[in-house]
């Protein structure tokens, strides 16, 4: 059995490789005369860390600048509207505020039953992802969103766990914005929300503030949401060689309802309804949590040093079915990080180390109406601590860039039980390297590159534990992934096209199953073995004029079990084909967006007994900017959902008990509104 996965692997990983020597050679015949500047070259890759360019990375990474318009006409109440068109990351509207998105990035974190799993995400320097992996995503409000970059490859060399892809966003918009904006829409479903954005600078202090409420009684039954979010930031120069920013952030969710999972003849018949138990028993959640970080940066001479630190605080309160019961965790979180970067050597090199800790006070009682009865099952308190080293160096040489970097983490988790008055504790240490390449070929860059990254089992994932019992389980490990790419991007002067297309292969093993051992029951993990992850990631962008632009993206995934009782089966919850396309066209005043999104059928469970079929989405949007005035400017806005009205299912549970597998999706719905900017 080794063997066939050693050949396979093998394989996948010769395919990069191979496409790297053809393209090179076929390249190599461009004319040294034209020189065109590569676009991708003015935009820093922040999301590893590094003062590299997008157009010198040698890793896949993918970038989204948001247009005025877009930022006008787009409701983006979820992080689905702005990433359908990036490709290896997908992300699903479940539809269900209480367990938010779900997001895959080349197949990873498809295990996760609620939040994220797998990815890093972080929010203007915040990292979302905690010690032990867990992401809530409710943090980031989509619509004040200007910019995203995403690595699209196992990061743990910049990052550690949980990075088997980064997806890393800002929300201060462009200098020469509106200092106030102002947006509320209405729509279906009793839809409304109100947004305010302002940016300014004052004595020599670089502000952005950006705050909104939403609130919704949502396409199905038992789906209502509430949801208020702020964040503000400040930075400013504190001599000539150092600045400092600081950020708060906050979110709160008061009220959301989860509608749970259904079976296919439900699905298709009565998409709107929710799983009467999760009715019965009250099931949602609501939190608040506040999040803030500071960064210092002090330019020495020779190199630049980078201190930064972040704090966590977060309540939350699950009402689940009678079989969980009702969850209470109150969470203190946050790290440091300090890096030096040398200025003076005849090659790049970073250097640095970093602190996490995660402390959750754990609590789980019988479900009494959506209320915590006095029957207690679990009394704890989970620690997460981790420490790293890490190093990053560049070489040039002519038109070559060679990237190493290697970092070492140590991880310890330990559980304080006070019902068992026992306490007991599981740690890791991982080395993850990462080597690449980058090759100039004025305009286009050949880029190719061998990483790793590892995905420790959450606090949650150690305590659901088969066959029940405290503490963390002792026989989960972590995912270990060893990921291969290599591809190529530019753009072509005479056409106006920016390109990227690239080729993939990871090898995943002591992969980590979510599944269910009784109806109504917690989701519970267990390590299955080995899988193998390979495909292409294809975008461009194309601008025919200053009036017309052109988003495409396919992305063709192969994700199946290696081995294990599902040896060949594909990997649920993974869709092997996606398509997404945005076209805006601006005619005067008035400009006209449109997105088409496919998703090919995938299996719901691990068995491969049951598909999600595929399905087609076209949205479309209208604003109008006519309306100037000498201070202010108003633009009305519509925009419709599911145009077609397509009967589809956006989610999956994966392996969920009896075949409630699916989470549908909502029918043409519209939503309109009104942006006024104060100039």
């Amino acid at each position: 059995m080794k063997s066939t996965i050693r050949k396979f692997s093998i394989k996948v990983y010769l395919l990069p490789l191979l496409f790297f020597s053809l393209t090179a050679e076929l390249y190599s015949q461009e004319s040294a005369s034209d020189t065109l500047t590569v676009i991708l070259d003015q935009i820093q890759v922040e999301a590893a860390h590094s003062s590299i360019t997008i157009g010198r990375s040698p890793v896949s990474v993918s970038y989204l600048n948001r247009t005025d318009a877009d930022v006008t006409a787009r409701p983006a109440a979820t992080m689905d509207e702005l990433t359908f068109t990036l490709p290896g990351i997908w992300i699903s509207n479940r539809e269900n505020a209480a367990l938010g998105e779900r997001m895959t990035i080349r197949g990873m974190s498809w295990r996760s039953p609620f939040g994220l799993r797998g990815v890093m995400v972080v929010l203007d320097d915040i990292p979302l992802t905690v010690a032990d992996g867990q992401t809530i995503m409710n943090m980031v409000d989509p619509a004040m969103v200007q910019s995203i970059e995403l690595l699209r490859g196992p990061s743990a060399t910049y990052w550690g766990n949980s990075s088997g892809g980064v997806i890393y966003m800002r929300t201060r918009p462009p200098a020469d914005s509106p200092r106030l904006m102002l947006r509320s829409y209405g729509g279906a479903y009793n839809t409304m929300k109100y947004e305010a954005r302002w940016h300014d600078t004052i004595g020599g202090v670089r502000w952005n503030a950006y705050g909104s409420y939403y609130e919704s009684e949502g396409f199905r039954d038992h789906s209502a949401s509430e949801l208020i979010r702020a964040g503000v930031s400040a930075g400013f120069d504190l001599s000539q060689n150092s600045s400092l920013e600081t950020r708060i952030a906050f979110s709160g969710m008061p009220k959301a309802e989860h509608p749970g999972s259904l079976p296919a003849d439900l699905a298709s018949e009565s998409p709107s309804m929710a799983w009467p138990a999760f009715v019965d028993a009250g099931a949602g959640k609501d939190f608040m949590q506040w999040m803030a970080s500071t960064r210092y940066l002090y330019d020495t001479g020779s190199g630049l040093l980078t201190v930064s630190a972040h704090g966590t605080l977060r309540d939350f309160n699950n009402p689940l079915l009678p079989n969980v019961g009702y969850i209470i965790v109150d969470r203190v979180a946050g790290g440091s990080r300090a890096t030096y970067d040398f200025d003076t050597l005849p090659f790049n090199l970073q250097i640095g180390g970093e602190l996490k800790f995660q402390r959750d006070e754990r609590e789980q009682r019988n479900n009494v109406n959506g209320s915590p009865g006095d029957q207690l099952s679990i009394d704890q308190i989970d620690n997460v601590s981790s420490q790293a080293l890490f190093a990053q160096t560049s070489f040039e040489i002519d038109r070559l860039t060679l990237n190493v970097g290697l970092r070492a983490d140590r991880m310890v988790f330990g559980v304080d039980d006070f019902i068992e008055n026992e306490n007991s504790s599981r740690s890791f240490f991982t080395i993850n390297p990462s080597v690449g390449l980058n090759y100039n070929l004025n305009n286009a860059r050949l880029f190719a590159s061998l990483s790793s990254s590892f995905d420790a089992p959450t606090t949650t994932e150690f305590k659901n534990r088969p066959g029940g019992g405290t503490g963390f389980n002792p026989d989960l490990l972590p995912e270990r992934t060893v990921g291969i790419e290599t591809g190529i991007r530019g753009t072509a002067n005479s056409t106006r096209i920016e390109y990227d297309f690239t080729l993939f292969g990871l090898n995943i093993t002591d992969l980590i199953v979510p599944f269910e051992e009784i109806d109504g029951g917690p989701t519970l993990f267990r390590n299955e073995g080995n899988t193998v992850h390979y495909g292409l990631e294809s975008h461009v962008r194309f601008y025919p004029s200053q009036r017309y632009s052109v988003d495409f993206m396919y992305t063709w995934i192969n994700a199946e079990f290696a081995d294990g009782d599902f040896e060949g089966n594909e990997i649920p919850g993974v869709a092997p084909h996606r398509i997404g396309t945005m076209i805006s066209a601006r005619f005067g005043e008035h400009t006209i967006g449109t997105d088409v999104e496919w998703i090919g059928e995938y299996y719901a469970d691990s068995a491969n007994s049951t598909k999600n079929d595929s399905y087609l989405l076209v949205n479309g949007r209208w604003s109008f900017s006519g309306l100037n005035f000498e201070t202010w400017r108003l633009q009305p806005f519509v925009s419709v959902h599911n145009i077609l009205n397509q009967r589809y299912n956006t989610s999956v549970s994966v392996n969920a008990f009896g075949g409630r597998f699916f989470e549908p999706g909502s029918g043409r719905n519209v939503r309109a509104g009104l942006r006024l900017d104060i100039l």
